[in-house]
């Protein structure tokens, strides 16, 4: 009879699994409602950067928010949303859809992949981060990180309040020179006059931002296959419906529409070369005699590296012995192996400059973040074939980028104005 009666309540044998479960239950939800939180107050903190926020998101922000910003955790979520406009915005939307060969098709050198190359600051904090606002007469914080080159190269320390004004680097030089192939090591001291603080009494704490901003020069490189072979040879090809790049084998290379991926190195960002005509390309040019093709070049984002591009300072086209290159805005400057080095001409670089001109009058801020990481720094070359072979063939444009790009870290510092 026992047997047909149902039991109720708690089963003994079954209790621990239970309570095991009623636990990571609750372990699941405080995670969900820490997340939704945060970047409720992320959202709040990034669209009003500068207004007042309610106490309860200044406190939240400055304690948890606040020190997570100089994590891998945080990073992300600055990319997720900090760039949410250029992430998501239409361009990006139409570039990722479009397809033939109108796409930036890119992919990374994996060979660069495995260079840690770039300065990294993985630490600043504040020494004191609660002063008191009539006894503190500056605030002192230290930065620690370390950079790799492959190049010699020179890395220039800021010491910045949030809305940059100029502290002090209190090492005897705020200039590290890298050598190449070397992981140096870093300590930076920073610090900040009280005078450099709006501090409003009127509240009973106020909390500002300092941050360490570490700019260096960095170049990227890339190329793009060029596939050429004489204007009879491809006619004859065609017109006996034949497959002119049958005996091709290239990863890069689109057979169907006669486009090829770029390739680029590892850096802070992404080069992408792209032509606008299907190859191979013959000395007749894509509408006859006297015309020109075209590589366009653009800057892309690369959202595994934080930080920002301060602006271009050289472009380099290294070209073949079979291609002529017709841009008049650039000059011949030597030979590197089988290429012909051009630079760009100062005005070309102004142009690039200008494309995504920040419109903060800062002294650390020229390019508009925003715009180059959604591709809007953009630059093309035309050129000719120059005696081209009877069988198809392929070479090389290749392309240097030199720019200027900082990365920071930062921290918030307290002021109580009670005793």
């Amino acid at each position: 009879m026992a047997e047909g009666i149902e039991k109720k309540g708690w089963d003994i044998a079954r209790l621990p699994s239970q309570i095991i479960k009623i636990f990571f239950l609750i372990i699941v939800w405080a995670v969900v409602f820490f997340i939704g939180l945060s970047l409720l107050v992320l959202i709040i903190s990034w669209l009003n950067p500068l207004g007042e926020k309610p106490p309860i998101v200044d406190y939240y922000y400055n304690a948890i928010i606040d020190p997570l910003s100089n994590t891998g955790f945080g990073n992300t979520l600055k990319k997720m949303f900090g760039y949410g406009e250029a992430a998501f915005s239409s361009e990006k939307q139409i570039e990722i859809l479009q397809g033939g060969s109108g796409a930036w098709k890119s992919t990374i050198d994996e060979s660069s992949v495995k260079k840690d190359l770039g300065v990294k600051i993985t630490r600043f904090n504040i020494k004191k981060d609660l002063l008191e606002t009539e006894d503190f007469d500056y605030v002192e914080a230290i930065a620690e990180g370390y950079a790799v080159a492959s190049d010699y190269m020179q890395v220039e320390f800021s010491c910045l309040t949030e809305d940059n004004k100029l502290g002090e680097v209190v090492n005897e030089n705020n200039i590290l020179t890298i050598y190449p192939n070397r992981k140096e090591l870093f300590t930076i001291h920073c610090k900040f006059d009280k005078n450099l603080f709006e501090i409003d009494t009127s509240k009973v704490q106020d909390s500002k931002k300092i941050k360490l901003r570490a700019s260096y020069d960095f170049i990227t490189e890339a190329y793009i296959p060029i596939y050429i072979l004489g204007k009879n040879e491809l006619d004859w090809i065609i017109q006996n419906n034949e497959d002119v790049f049958e005996n091709i084998q290239d990863s890069n290379l689109n057979k169907e529409d006669g486009t090829t991926n770029s390739v680029y190195t590892q850096g802070p960002v992404n080069l992408a070369l792209r032509g606008t005509y299907t190859q191979p390309y013959t000395e007749a040019g894509p509408f006859g005699e006297g015309s020109h093709y075209t590589i366009e070049i653009k800057f892309d984002d690369n959202i595994q590296w934080p930080g920002n591009v301060e602006g271009v300072e050289e472009w380099s086209i290294l070209i073949p012995d079979e291609i002529n290159l017709e841009s008049e805005e650039f000059e011949y400057v030597e030979r590197d192996g089988n290429f012909d080095v051009y630079r760009a001409s100062n005005s070309i670089i102004e142009e690039l400059n200008d494309i995504c001109e920040s419109e903060e009058s800062s002294i650390t801020s020229w390019i508009d973040e925003d715009c180059w990481r959604r591709g809007g720094i953009t630059g093309s070359i035309e050129f000719t074939i120059n005696n081209p072979p009877d069988e198809i063939e392929q070479t090389f444009i290749r392309t240097k980028m030199k720019y200027k790009f900082n990365d920071e870290k930062q921290d918030t510092v307290h002021f109580t104005n009670i005793k």
